[in-house]
């Protein structure tokens, strides 16, 4: 008897024991693919899902593959340590732009940004075929500097959380916010891009509507004319009054007005000054007389908008993607360029 008390006993123990261990595997959390894990940020500030490693037959491929691709080209840039975050940012070749040209053709990125080696061959081949050009002809000097503002985030088109992957997360994409030239002329995208074709149809509409609004006002009532024997009998016997009656001018003081001549009617008195022939000198509105030499450069003053303009279109022949102030709101204050495949499509905004 007292063995087999002895087994029950043993047996309620263990139920007991695989009873408590239950409840306090129960008690825990299991592991959840939305947990974060320690490793790289994701685009939200967050630690990611998971972190990929590239292997090292990738990181070789992609490297001996921009060796090919940017062979022969004048840039600066230095290869970067490796990087994945998640499942679809990063690459396995970063590289860091750091110039683009040489001597006095050089253009720095400020601050140099990570690229991939295809979209510094995309900026080499838009610098050196269509940026110093645009810049020798409506800047006044060769381009210097090209001002950049972001390269590489891991995150989504336009930052929101339900599209899809934005190419600065695959090190695909740099904006740029101006560019300035060795003579000190700098134009930037906010400043110099001009008015952006919804802007002038806001004001156009805007225009539309304070006109209809004038126009829907009601007409003042017109003034009363006297009647009755206290009538104006003048008036009433159909002489025009004095107010209504034509004035003639004073032939001495007809002129006809040309740029740097006056050509006065017969007559006319002469200034002083004239000599006597019927010409006078034009008047300067306000400031000193311009010296020769002094005049100032009209590429520098008036041309950083054209210079803005041409280098969007020369990009949407050379990037999957241009987006500018004409695009939305979201770009009124630099450039997107990236080199998204779309198979030949190209999206120029």
């Amino acid at each position: 008897m007292i063995p087999r008390r002895l087994a029950t006993t043993a047996a309620l123990c263990v139920l007991a024991a695989g009873n408590v261990w239950a409840q306090q595997m129960a008690a825990k959390p299991l592991p959840s693919s939305n947990t974060p894990q320690q490793g790289a940020t994701t685009p939200s500030g967050n630690l990611p899902q998971d972190k990929l490693e590239w292997s090292p037959q990738e990181i070789e491929l992609a490297q001996a593959r921009c060796s090919v691709v940017l062979k022969g080209l004048d840039v600066v840039a230095v290869h970067t340590a490796p990087w994945r975050e998640g499942t679809e940012c990063g690459t396995p070749a970063p590289m860091k732009l750091i110039s683009v040209g040489k001597g006095q053709q050089q253009v720095m990125l400020s601050p140099p940004v990570d690229l991939t080696c295809d979209m510094i061959a995309a900026i080499h081949k838009w610098v050196q075929q269509d940026l110093q050009p645009l810049a020798r002809k409506h800047l006044g000097g060769t381009l210097a500097r090209i001002d950049t503002m972001s390269s590489y985030s891991c995150r989504n088109a336009y930052g929101r959380a339900k599209s899809r992957l934005s190419e600065h997360g695959r090190v695909n994409a740099l904006d740029i916010r101006a560019f300035a030239a060795a003579r000190g002329q700098t134009a930037s995208v906010v400043a110099d891009w001009g008015m952006t074709a919804r802007e002038i149809a806001a004001q156009a509409a805007a225009a539309q509507s304070a006109t209809a609004q004038s126009a829907a006002k009601p007409a003042e009532a017109p003034a009363q004319t006297k009647t009755g024997p206290a009538a104006d009998t003048t008036a009433s016997a159909g002489t025009p009054r004095a107010a209504d009656r034509p004035v003639l001018a004073d032939p001495a003081r007809i002129a006809i007005p040309i740029p740097g001549i006056s050509i006065q009617m017969p007559g006319a008195r002469l200034p002083s000054d004239s000599g006597g022939v019927g010409l006078v000198q034009p008047s300067r509105l306000g400031g000193p007389k311009p010296q020769a030499g002094s005049e100032p450069n009209p590429a520098a003053l008036n041309g950083k908008m054209d210079f803005l303009r041409g280098a969007h279109r020369s990009a949407c022949r050379i990037f999957g993607t241009v987006l500018g102030p004409e695009a939305n709101n979201a770009h009124k204050n630099h450039f997107h360029v990236d080199m998204a495949d779309r198979r030949g499509i190209v999206i120029c905004e």
